[in-house]
Parts: C-alpha cells; sequence; structure tokens
C-alpha cells in the first residue's frame, strides 16, 4: 500500500510541476509565407480565395463552397510558426453573421496539429470573434486606398470575451481550460501597395490555472 500511495503521489507532483512550468504559448501565421488554402463565400470578403485543382476532378475545387447553405462560411489551413520556425498547422472553420445591432461577428472554431519540440499534439477552441473593428477599418482602405495610409501594423484582439481551450492533448494537455486569444494585425498600406492586404495572426494560448 505505502508502494502504491507514493507512486500516486509522485505522478500528481510530476503532473503539478509540468502543469507549472508550461509557458504560454505563442503561434503566429503570416499569409504570404504559410497560407495553405483558403475557401470561402462571403461577399466582399477582402482576401480571394486560393485556387484548388485536383488531377482526377474537374474545375476548381474551391468553388464548391458556393452553395446556399453554405452563405458567409469560410474555411481556412494553414502553417503556424514558434519563434519564426514551422511548428505544424492549424484548420479553421468560420461563420461571419450580424447581430441585433447590424455589426459583424464571426463563430469559428480552430484546430491546431503541432509537431515541434516545444510543443506537440492537438489544440483546439472555439470562439466569438467581434470583427467588427478589423472590417470598419478595411472598408475605410478599400473606398479609399491612396488615402494617407501608415506602414504600421494596427493590432486587433479578435476574441470576443473570455475563450478556454476545449481540447489539449499530449504535449499541449497543460493548455486544456487555458485561455485563448486570437490577434489580427492590419497594414493600411498594403492595399496602395501590392491591391490587396498581408494579413497576420498571432494566437497566444496560456497554460490553466
Amino acid at each position: 500500500m505505502r508502494v502504491v500511495i507514493h507512486s500516486l503521489i509522485l505522478s500528481l507532483l510530476g503532473s503539478f510541476t509540468a502543469a507549472s512550468a508550461a509557458e504560454k504559448l505563442v503561434l503566429e501565421m503570416n499569409m504570404d509565407e504559410d497560407l495553405l488554402t483558403i475557401t470561402h463565400h462571403i461577399d466582399g470578403f477582402p482576401f480571394k480565395p486560393t485556387m484548388n485543382f485536383s488531377p482526377d476532378l474537374a474545375g476548381n475545387l474551391s468553388d464548391r463552397i458556393k452553395l446556399d447553405s453554405q452563405k458567409s462560411h469560410l474555411s481556412v489551413t494553414t502553417l503556424v510558426r514558434i519563434d519564426g520556425e514551422v511548428a505544424g498547422f492549424a484548420t479553421e472553420q468560420e461563420v461571419v453573421l450580424t447581430d441585433a445591432d447590424g455589426k459583424p461577428y464571426a463563430e469559428s472554431a480552430w484546430l491546431f496539429t503541432l509537431n515541434h519540440p516545444r510543443a506537440s499534439g492537438f489544440l483546439a477552441v472555439k470562439q466569438r470573434e467581434n470583427a467588427a473593428p478589423t472590417f470598419a477599418l478595411v472598408q475605410q482602405v478599400m473606398a479609399n486606398p491612396d488615402g494617407n495610409w501608415d506602414d504600421n501594423q494596427h493590432e486587433f484582439l479578435s476574441t470576443d470575451g473570455v475563450t478556454l481551450v476545449q481540447l489539449a492533448t499530449e504535449g499541449l494537455a497543460p493548455y486544456q481550460g487555458g485561455r485563448f486569444e486570437e490577434y489580427n494585425y492590419v497594414t493600411t498600406s498594403d492595399f496602395r501597395k501590392y491591391g490587396r492586404f498581408r494579413a497576420r495572426i498571432v494566437f497566444i494560448i496560456y497554460p490553466k490555472e
């Protein structure tokens, strides 16, 4: 019995130490370097769908989402990085909605698959996003692309309210139940220079307290 109790105590202490040692996890994606696919059926969305072809199937597969039932839906697959090094990839499913005041918001879900010395496993989160400030700035720029726009990255906390990680496995287990934040960055001069926006997203994930 003493051996069993001793082993149990060591196991609990080990779990506590691992959780305590976990630091906040920062993941980043830069659209120009990391985007794999983007498919959507959203009118006026500032990012065009990628073209998706198969040697065995006819047509652009990205067009398959253009159904009435998929209106305002989006799907993204992208690489994600830790300190500039590819750490894995992530997929997002999203639907853009409008609240009672006519302001846009989004319901989205992210699934991360990481294989990196500092972070390995699966992590999933569902959140509500406050898209209004980002969309408002983008629309202002698109309406007046030759305006006095700067080269600074404008930061927006996209996550609306407190959002917790719903699933985290393997080396990411200490983050299950931890806080999740998504930050979007917009450089207003991009549209004048490139005719598009170069998206950047940073995810900050905290271990469970």
